[in-house]
């Protein structure tokens, strides 16, 4: 009996422990609770209608209707004879973004109507967004929220924070609909902050446009990336830089990786905040020699010591847990696009937010990535950062860790579950517009996966695959993880120290 109670006790401490290891991962260590739309939002009434017709359509879900007085919205690629990218549209006269009229109907109920009482109306600078993304029949858009005189226009959208930079981001390539929706909320329980997302659906001038995610961009600003604005005049600062291709947005820098050559091929390090209306010479210096001295110490011979290498300068845990999930998601990205980073001057270098799952769990269009390898040992950074066995152990730890929480697959498969009962009828009227992209015959080559046989048929094969995937990829990691150890042998220490 003796033995029996202290079994009982024992177990109700490891099920005390992990209940909260799973509140500390949910509010991201923060102590702000992550909304998670499909668990708290009001959910399908008997009202709700599976037509598109816009005059027709009673839904659960927030609606974004956009009037652009019929202007051309500027922003698709401009192609050579070769297919190559040249340039991108601009509006019909001559301007990046068009000015445009945004209503944003959110009653709180069931039941949200074209033409009901906005909860947002404002006007906003509105252009096509993304990368490949540009390429698909069905675009996403940025908006910029301004005043008639062109001021901004800082809006709470859907109870997220006040901002006047969003994302409208409509999944085409992604035929399960979620998976920027999902990981970017699983991303936020684990590393404490990604840009928070809502589903709604888009009317565009009077036309259903479909099943739509409303984004936080990656900015800084309270609820956001919680930086120190820029002063004027100050030669220091805190910043936010990305790793993509180049971009003529954005300030190209060169550190360390960049004139090494140790970056992927076309992938820079840019500067998304302090925007280019006030960088100058002087910041972008202080921003890449600060950014190279992580670097530096990271490859040089002394990167294990606590002191001398790269842990002096990076959040480490970031890191850790940055990796693990670009691994576990198989998201080739990694490293090369949409990778970002921030840093307060008065602390250490942070990995994150992350941004753009819509390639991940094989759902990259030019590779058919399977489960079984770790694929990113010799991406920028995580090549030396996995040699080091402090860093490598805790990645290991980090991850079995995760897999008792918010990489359960329990927890994962019923997260999808839940999510495809809560949109309900609104995937319905979303492939009553975009359903022939199921045949993969209909679709240009840059709009599907290769090979063909890839391509879901169908919504239910969608989310199967996507299910199938993520089992297989955990059970393989979980049987593999402790051999990531191979990567900090001494051996893997050679290829730098001894050149």
């Amino acid at each position: 009996m003796i033995v029996m109670k202290y079994k009982i006790i024992s177990l109700a401490a490891v099920l005390g422990m992990l209940l909260m290891l799973l509140f500390l991962n949910r509010s991201g260590g923060t102590g702000l609770e992550r909304v998670h739309q499909h668990l708290e939002w009001p959910k399908q009434s008997e009202e709700s209608t599976v037509t598109a017709e816009p005059e027709e359509l009673v839904t659960h879900l927030p609606i974004v209707e956009i009037d652009t007085d019929g202007q051309k919205i500027p922003g698709n690629w401009i192609k050579d004879e070769m297919g190559n990218t040249i340039d991108t549209e601009l509006s019909e006269t001559g301007e990046e973004t068009i000015l445009a009229s945004i209503k944003i109907i959110d009653s709180g109920t069931s039941e949200n109507r074209p033409g009901q009482d906005a909860a947002v109306e404002t006007l906003a600078r509105f252009r096509i967004r993304g990368n490949s993304s540009r390429n698909f029949t069905k675009k996403s858009y940025m908006l910029k929220l301004v005043e008639e005189d062109g001021a901004e226009n800082p809006q709470e959208i859907m109870g997220m924070s006040e901002h006047d930079q969003w994302a409208l981001y409509g999944p085409f390539l992604d035929k399960t609909l979620m998976r920027n929706y999902m990981w970017m909320n699983l991303s936020a329980e684990i590393m404490g902050y990604a840009p928070n997302v809502r589903y709604c659906e888009v009317i565009l001038d009077g036309e259903y446009q479909g099943l739509y995610i409303m984004m936080e961009l990656i900015a800084r600003g309270e609820g956001r990336v919680n930086l120190n604005a820029y002063e004027e005049g100050k030669n220091y600062t805190d910043y936010i830089v990305r790793v993509d291709s180049a971009n003529g947005d954005i300030r190209d820098l060169n550190t360390f990786t960049t004139y090494t050559l140790r970056t992927e091929l076309m992938a820079v390090l840019s500067v998304v905040y302090p925007g280019n209306q006030r960088l100058n010479e002087e910041i972008c210096s202080y921003i890449e020699k600060d950014f190279s001295r992580f670097e530096k110490a990271l490859y040089s011979s002394d990167y294990t010591d606590p002191f001398r290498g790269y842990r002096r300068y990076i959040d480490v845990d970031s890191f850790v847990d940055y990796y693990i999930l670009q691994e576990f998601l198989v998201n080739n990205d990694m490293c090369s696009r949409s990778t970002y980073l921030y840093k307060d001057r008065l602390n250490k270098i942070h990995m994150g937010p992350v941004w753009d799952y819509n390639n991940v769990l094989d759902n990259y269009i030019a590779l058919d990535l399977d489960t079984s390898e770790f694929f990113f040992t010799d991406r920028l950074w995580f090549d030396r950062l996995l040699s080091d066995p402090y860093f490598n152990k805790k990645v290991i730890s980090r991850y079995k860790q995760l897999r008792n929480t918010v990489l359960n697959e329990e927890y994962l498969m019923k997260y999808i579950d839940e999510t495809v009962e809560y949109l309900g009828d609104s995937v319905d009227r979303n492939f009553e517009v975009w359903g022939y992209s199921f045949d993969a015959e209909q679709l240009k080559a840059e709009e599907r996966l290769r090979p063909l046989d890839r391509n879901p048929t169908s919504f239910e094969e969608a989310i199967n695959e996507m299910k199938e995937f993520i089992q297989e990829r955990g059970e393989w990691m979980d049987n593999h993880i402790d051999a990531l150890a191979q990567y900090c042998h001494e051996s893997k220490a050679k290829i730098y120290d001894n050149r």
